[in-house]
């Protein structure tokens, strides 16, 4: 079986070859864009911070916003008071409203945290799903 598969891909002995044609062409080649990751991306936006009126708690709002291809959920923003060494002195979480934040969209936050005199700047974090 194998000999007859060779000899019909090589020809009949004793026939002329015909001369070969022309390259096949080749397949079309088509792009198109992958889908979008749907990983989660966050931007923290402006902060602004107050003392509470008896001096014994800071509270901090601010806004995340959604810079992903997807419908983010499931968001935690953590807020840090540190000192000027970047050590964390006091700090507490908080879910963002909304809580489902579409692309492009944005969420506030607001949380109260010990006010410490070392604190001198705040460190945000977001995550999500």
């Amino acid at each position: 079986m194998l000999v007859a598969t060779l000899a019909l891909a090589t020809g009949c002995p004793g026939k002329s070859k015909r001369p070969p044609g022309p390259e096949p062409a080749a397949p079309p080649i088509a792009e198109s864009p992958l889908p979008p990751s749907g990983q989660p991306h966050f931007e923290i936006g402006d902060i602004d911070w107050k003392r509470s009126e008896d001096a014994r708690e800071l509270f901090v709002e601010g806004t995340v916003r959604n810079t992903g291809t997807l419908t983010s959920r499931d968001v935690k923003v953590w807020v840090d008071g540190v000192d000027a060494g970047g050590v964390r002195l006091a700090g507490a979480e908080v879910f963002p409203t909304p809580q489902e934040i579409p692309p492009g969209g944005t969420g506030r936050f607001l949380v109260r945290i010990p006010n410490d005199p070392g604190i001198r700047t705040f460190r945000v974090e977001a995550i999500g799903r």
